[in-house]
Formats: C-alpha cells, sequence, structure tokens
C-alpha cells in the first residue's frame, strides 16, 4: 500500500528555502553595489559666494563684507543679514564646483 501525502518532505523545502533565500540576498547585494557604485561621483560644491548688486543690476564689491563661505546654510544667513543692513542692493548665491571625475562605466556607456 502506498501513501501520498499532501505535505512535501522537509528536507526538500530547507533546499528550496536556502536557494531562495540565496538569491534574495545576492539580488539586494548586487542591487545595492550599482547603487554605491554610480553615486560615487556626486561632489557637494566646496566653496560658496555671494555676490552683490546695485539698483541696476550690476554687480559691485561692498568693502567690509563677507563673501566666502564653506557652508551653504551660513551663506543664506549672512544673504538676510546683508539685506536689512544694506537695503539698496541686491545678493545672491554663487557655487563653485571641483572637478568631477567620472566613473569608468559612464565614460565607457556615453561612447557608445
Amino acid at each position: 500500500m502506498c501513501v501520498i501525502s499532501a505535505y512535501k518532505d522537509p528536507v526538500e523545502n530547507q533546499f528550496v528555502r536556502k536557494i531562495t533565500d540565496r538569491f534574495v540576498t545576492g539580488f539586494f547585494v548586487l542591487v545595492f553595489g550599482i547603487l554605491w557604485y554610480c553615486t560615487k561621483c556626486i561632489v557637494k560644491p566646496y566653496q560658496y559666494k555671494i555676490i552683490s548688486y546695485d539698483v541696476f543690476g550690476n554687480q559691485i564689491n561692498i568693502d567690509g563684507i563677507r563673501t566666502n563661505f564653506k557652508t551653504a546654510k551660513v551663506a543664506h544667513n549672512y544673504i538676510i543679514e546683508y539685506k536689512n543692513r544694506f537695503s539698496h542692493y541686491d545678493f545672491s548665491l554663487s557655487t563653485e564646483n571641483p572637478v568631477i571625475k567620472r566613473n569608468k562605466l559612464f565614460t565607457i556607456l556615453k561612447k557608445d
């Protein structure tokens, strides 16, 4: 007499579960590795500069104000302060970006 069970063998279930677990883990490691590689070329500005303009829109230099900053938040705070002090001038923020080294993968793909 042969009995057919509705339940699978627990040993086979464990093997399938291990294989599925390895595939899912490998997939996420691969995806996060690709994302990390692609975001390495992002470079933040290293210097912020305040530019002042007169009433006619011409760029001018005002003596006694600080113009170079390392963070954008500090530069914005100084712009607000300068607008209160020098109401007849207008101020804007400029950034200087360093040269960005591209990943080799992007340059190879761009040539094709």
